[in-house]
């Protein structure tokens, strides 16, 4: 209508100002339709010299892209293929990766740049099957950008401390090994790295010094998710606005994409089994406190017979089943 028509030109007036003033290099304009029957524009980057400015309203807090932000990301990935295979109360629970998972690890960093966004970080857990994972991909994300990138080992990523998945039937449980040993086996890994949350004594041996919130055997679920969100609550301080990737476990996995998703609970949650090489993508734009999912347990990337995710795909109990 003609009052509208009148308020045209006064949108694009406020508009440009915004620019001059805040030195825009990137514009985001959100532009909200008076009616329900208009096209919503919302998030689409304009030259705002071609948009009709007509029966649409500024939406009261515009969205910038500031030169010096960018989107953060989290990527949550599972390791390839294994030799041998783990095998629940029976073992090895320290095998290293088959040569189709050093593959599959491959696999899994083209398909990140792939998307147009490295991670300024690469966290893994120090069990042979993730730390070979995640030097694997930081060996192709240098050869990339050259930035010398180095796999920080952290132990609040380790596997679920409990007896199906650490001790063998002559009751041996398992322990990964130390940073300095896979320094002497990888060659892309951090030694100056320090855990923001290291294993803890066995429960029932604590002492005062002993976190909360710390990976200790053995671990319920409950405890499992309150050390996960510890974890990534502590990476996600130490890196600030950077983007992430982290190799783990299936279980533990779960959880810190639960701890990111927000929910309540698994079962609330449209969370569900994770499969071998799966990754699982977060982001959220600058000066966002809640994460979007972006992909679950994707393997749109994995060859041949694990493409479609079903081989070595595992969950928790409360978690959806398989």
């Amino acid at each position: 209508n003609n009052e509208e028509r009148e308020r045209a030109p006064q949108i694009e007036q406020s508009i440009n100002q915004s620019l001059t003033t805040h030195h825009i290099t990137e514009t985001v304009i959100m532009l909200l339709p008076k009616y329900e029957e208009q096209q919503v524009y919302s998030g689409i980057t304009h030259s705002h010299s071609d948009i009709d400015f007509t029966n649409f309203e500024v939406a009261a807090e515009s969205t910038t892209t500031m030169s010096n932000e960018k989107e953060q990301h989290v990527w949550l990935i599972r390791y390839g293929k294994t030799a041998p295979g783990l095998i629940e109360n029976v073992g090895n629970y320290d095998s290293d990766l088959h040569s189709d998972g050093v593959v599959h690890a491959e696999a899994i960093a083209q398909h990140i740049a792939a998307g147009g966004n490295l991670p300024d970080h690469v966290f893994a857990d120090p069990f042979m099957r993730c730390t070979h994972t995640a030097d694997t991909m930081v060996s192709h994300f240098n050869r990339l950008t050259n930035r010398g990138m180095k796999v920080k080992v952290e132990e609040g990523l380790t596997e679920w401390q409990v007896p199906s998945l650490l001790v063998d039937p002559e009751g041996m449980r398992t322990d990964p090994r130390t940073l300095d040993e896979l320094v002497d086996i990888f060659d892309n890994l951090d030694e100056s790295y320090e855990c923001v949350n290291p294993q803890g004594p066995d429960r029932g041996k604590e002492t005062e010094e002993t976190s909360s919130g710390s990976p200790r055997f053995p671990e319920t679920e409950d405890q499992l998710h309150e050390r996960c969100k510890t974890s990534i609550d502590k990476i996600l301080e130490v890196i600030d606005k950077d983007s992430v990737a982290i190799v783990s476990h299936a279980p533990c996995l779960q959880h810190l994409a639960l701890a990111l998703d927000g929910s309540q609970s698994p079962g609330a949650s449209a969370l569900g089994a994770w499969s071998l090489g799966g990754i699982t993508h977060f982001s959220r734009l600058p000066g966002e406190a809640k994460w979007t999912l972006r992909s679950y347990s994707s393997t749109s990337h994995m060859p041949g017979e694990f493409r479609d995710g079903e081989l070595g795909k595992w969950s928790l109990p409360s978690f959806v089943q398989l």
